[in-house]
């Protein structure tokens, strides 16, 4: 008997039937998306000023030097190996870092996807934090982005999946030695991303502790993950040890860098700074976060474990805050290690509120889209950057779409690679000049804050300070500057570079930039004007070419 015809349903009516039958997946679907999106827009970042950096010490390990003693920075060691191993992977290319983060930001929304279903019964939830993780990775752009805490993020979620998995009697070990692994790797990076290992440890210990084991069994896990926390510290101390290294790093990180640290304390005091830290973390740096975070608190836990995820979450952000208010400078690249574990408390967050308003009807699915629409663009983490995201993402956008062919790479840093002081298009402009006046074999210096045109232009550097904020800051600069001189009398450099635009008052403590700060250095300026010869400006740039006559070591 013919089946009678069925009218057409009307698009509400679809989607109503649609969400009835599974409410979350358009949710899923939206989330892979804006994951998606926001991944693709990393992969095209181009360096910023510390990514230079550490891609020029990351190049020297990959040539036998040594990080602190024969090329200079003071962020602790992680950050130059996982350049370094990027790389090692996938050539010398500002792509080969995005690439490798790129791989741990999607690992890490994976792992929020497990913890969601972990802990709050749902994947959805998880993949909603994923989503709101990944696009404001994205949002903070090429300055704020490859930098250590967007690498100490992802292995802390992988820590914390490891922690929060159901490992038998034979298999806990081994999780617990990942657990110390991962968060010992997170310590090379930045101390305090290791010291949440502690809130993991103790995590466990309850969990035992409820489970009946022993005070002493309970307190196993705890034991493990501290020894295996310590193995990845103590195979790089020694591996400065054995180097010749670790006097260097030693000064940098215990010496140099508390200096830089003190900056801003001064007239602060503990509590605020820790106040404005949990203001800015939670509520401040994102309003697609912060929303979140409002809407998870606010409405009643739909799963039974949601307590115990918050207060095992807000542990492993306790520690990170701390080492953030100790910092005192409040870069938003400062909270992305935390961004991964507030986007899942958001995620939840807004995974209730769909549940509470979404799938009923037409009318309240719009309004929560357009709802989502709204926390996603009233605030974003970075306003300085020419064009703000939405506009920028749409020129990357172009530029992967097109293979490069309609907006060439070069064209792409020329119209968004630059913020303050910094242009990546004028610094590959002086690497050109600097590669037709120098010999690849020749040595030079750059007197300024501008590392990235060692790299651009394949040069090495006369002296171990690949920048020159060691000598331009209020503290330790005799140190520093003896130990250029030294540099530069053992290996004159054939070309100098002196740079203007480069002020920054935050790192070195004083209102000048480079080039206003070379008569505090009588013996610069003589060098310079007894062996040199200034022969091209590029931008910001002044080249200096050696004088045939000044062949001889000054």
């Amino acid at each position: 008997m013919p089946s009678a015809s069925v009218p057409p349903r009307s698009a509400a009516e679809v989607l109503t039937a649609d969400t009835h039958t599974d409410p979350d997946g358009w949710l899923r679907g939206l989330s892979w998306a804006v994951v998606v999106f926001s991944l693709a827009q990393i992969l095209v970042f181009s360096f910023g000023r510390d990514q230079s950096i550490y891609a020029v010490v990351a190049e020297g390990i990959l040539h036998g030097q040594v990080p602190y003693a024969d090329l200079w920075d003071f962020k602790p060691p992680g950050i130059y190996f996982i350049y370094s191993t990027a790389f090692g992977l996938f050539g010398k290319t500002m792509l080969a870092p995005r690439l490798l983060e790129v791989s741990l930001v999607l690992g890490a929304v994976l792992g929020l996807r497990r913890l969601g279903e972990t802990f709050f019964d749902s994947r959805t939830a998880g993949i909603m934090g994923g989503a709101c993780y990944a696009l404001v990775h994205a949002q903070m752009d090429f300055w704020h982005t490859a930098q250590p805490e967007s690498f100490a993020g992802p292995l802390s979620v992988f820590a914390l999946v490891l922690t929060t998995g159901s490992w038998s009697r034979h298999h806990w070990p081994w999780a617990c030695l990942g657990i110390g692994l991962l968060f010992g790797c997170a310590f090379l990076l930045k101390p305090p991303f290791g010291a949440a290992a502690v809130a993991c440890g103790y995590y466990l210990v309850s969990q035992r502790r409820s489970q009946g084991f022993s005070h002493g069994a309970a307190w196993l896990p705890f034991l493990w993950i501290g020894l295996a926390s310590a193995l990845p510290i103590a195979l790089c101390l020694l591996w400065f040890k054995l180097k010749g290294g670790y006097p260097a790093l030693s000064w940098t990180l215990f010496d140099f860098a508390p200096g830089y640290t003190s900056l801003s304390w001064k007239g602060k005091e503990a509590g605020s700074m820790f106040f404005h830290t949990m203001t800015e973390g939670f509520f401040s740096l994102s309003s697609l976060l912060g929303l979140g975070v409002i809407a998870i608190a606010s409405i009643h836990p739909r799963a039974e474990r949601e307590r115990e995820a918050l207060l095992l979450l807000i542990s492993v952000l306790a520690f990170q805050f701390v080492g953030i208010t100790v910092q005192g400078k409040f870069f938003q690249y400062h909270f992305a290690a935390s961004t991964p574990f507030i986007g899942l408390m958001a995620g939840q967050g807004y995974y209730k509120l769909w549940r509470r308003l979404g799938p009923g009807s037409l009318s309240s699915v719009l309004s929560y889209a357009a709802f989502m629409v709204i926390a996603a663009t009233m605030k974003l983490p970075v306003n300085d950057t020419p064009g703000g995201f939405w506009q920028r993402s749409l020129v990357r956008t172009q530029y992967l779409l097109g293979g490069g062919r309609t907006i060439s790479r070069e064209d792409l840093d020329e119209r968004l690679h630059y913020v303050a002081g910094y242009n990546l298009a004028a610094a590959r402009q002086a690497a050109v000049e600097i590669t037709q006046l120098t010999r690849p074999s020749d040595p030079i210096y750059i007197w300024g804050f501008e590392p990235v045109i060692y790299w651009l232009s394949d040069r090495a550097p006369s002296s171990r300070y690949i920048y020159n904020v060691p000598q331009r800051a209020a503290w330790q600069a005799d140190r520093a500057w003896q130990t250029l001189w030294a540099d530069l009398q053992a290996r004159p450099p054939a070309l100098i570079v002196t740079q203007k635009l480069d002020t920054m008052p935050f790192v070195t403590g004083s209102p000048l930039d480079s080039t206003d700060s070379i008569p505090q250095f009588p013996a610069l300026q003589g060098f310079l004007s007894t062996h040199y010869t200034s022969v091209k400006s590029v931008d910001r740039f002044t080249l200096w070419m050696r004088r045939a006559d000044g062949a001889h070591s000054p």
